[in-house]
């Protein structure tokens, strides 16, 4: 075990204590909001750079990596403002435990998506030679990073279609 895999289970605990305290209506739009976010800012954030370059005469990449978290942090918190209102007007005082249960649940699926698209990104991306050494000796690595790859291929054969 490495230090990749240190943090893998430390993201992952984090994200199951995340999920126990917020429960399962605000984990189901943060999910909802992460998938749609990647989504949007992976298919959108070339028009929204384009704009922002014509705007602000800011460098390409500049412009096409702002595009991006615009688009992704932006989805992410709209999603995250309706399950905090979903979550007010639904309360559930009988099934609070099943709801942080399953809350839990959510949490990790989440940080086990997130963490399957930054691991698939970085076996794709070329990064320094430390980081790719222990990302292949990790030994919690290949299934996330196989997850990521089903992950995009998937949407994007889904979107082309």
């Amino acid at each position: 075990m490495n230090l990749v895999d240190i943090g893998i289970l430390v993201v992952l605990a984090i994200f199951l204590l995340k999920g126990i305290l917020r429960g399962l209506l605000k984990e189901i739009c943060s999910l909802l909001g992460l998938v749609c976010g990647g989504l949007l800012a992976f298919y959108l954030h070339l028009p929204l750079a384009q704009w922002i370059m014509g705007m602000f005469h800011w460098p390409a990449q500049l412009c096409i990596t702002l595009a991006f978290l615009i688009l992704f942090v932006t989805t992410i918190l709209i999603f995250g403002a309706f399950g905090y209102v979903l979550d007010r007007f639904v309360k559930l005082p009988l099934l609070g435990g099943l709801n942080r249960l399953a809350g839990a649940l959510f949490g990790v699926l989440q940080g086990v998506l997130l963490l399957a698209l930054i691991l698939f990104a970085l076996h794709s991306a070329s990064v320094p030679k430390v980081v790719q050494q222990e990302l292949q000796t990790s030994e919690l690595t290949p299934p996330f990073a196989t997850l990521g790859k089903t992950i995009f291929t998937t949407s994007r054969d889904l979107a082309l279609d």
